[in-house]
């Protein structure tokens, strides 16, 4: 990977450097001469990273720009910006928006109704499957449906009948929806949620 970034003339890098050791002749040992760019103050971890470097590497507080996040070379010291969850989460809907789409669901059917779309351990609001926040989580992390399914350990017929549903909406069968009692002033935005899920890989 080529990066190009602005760096100081030499000259001027030299120029400084004298300047500060005529002035502080015995501090010279403790200089650290990459903050001179500008980088090491802003990557620690207590500092925010700066808007052209805005993720953080969670293992030592270094920020990297977005460009770099799953490009197929780690750029964080663990890796973690090749992370296959981080990657694929990258491509789906973010958490928050994922979260408030089933809670909207839960509010306009009851606390029950996604029962019958990821099954019996769905009910009460998603509790046995650990609520709301952990399936959003896991719709966003899962590469496929199987990974979904055992992050949540769903049954097997109940993952069976949830591609069924991806599988009705990636044909454009808008039927299934409608027999789950989704309304018509709903279906355009469940369709486009789940063809969100079909499009990044969901069902392969």
């Amino acid at each position: 990977m080529v990066r190009v970034a602005f760096s100081p003339h030499p000259l001027l890098l030299v120029t400084i450097v004298m300047a500060v050791c005529a002035t502080f002749p015995h501090a010279v040992m403790a200089i650290d001469l990459s903050r001179l760019y500008g980088h090491i103050s802003s990557k620690r971890n207590g500092d925010a990273c700066h808007p052209y470097e805005p993720f953080k590497c969670p293992g030592d507080g270094n920020c990297i720009s977005i460009q770099y996040l799953c490009d197929g070379a780690p750029d964080c010291p663990d890796g973690y910006d090749e992370d296959s969850r981080l990657c694929t989460a990258a491509k789906r809907p973010p958490v928050e928006e994922t979260g408030s789409f089933l809670k909207s669901l839960l509010a306009s059917h009851g606390p029950n109704y996604l029962e019958k779309l990821f099954g019996n351990k769905a009910r009460d609001a998603l509790k046995p499957l650990g609520g709301v926040d952990k399936v959003a989580i896991a719709l966003s992390e899962s590469q496929t449906i199987e990974d979904f399914g055992a992050a949540l350990h769903l049954m097997r017929s109940d993952l069976e009948h949830l591609r069924s549903v991806f599988m009705a909406v990636e044909n454009g069968d808008l039927g299934m929806l409608k027999s789950l009692g989704i309304k018509d002033s709903e279906l355009g935005d469940v369709k486009f949620f789940l063809e969100k899920l079909v499009n990044t890989g969901f069902l392969d």
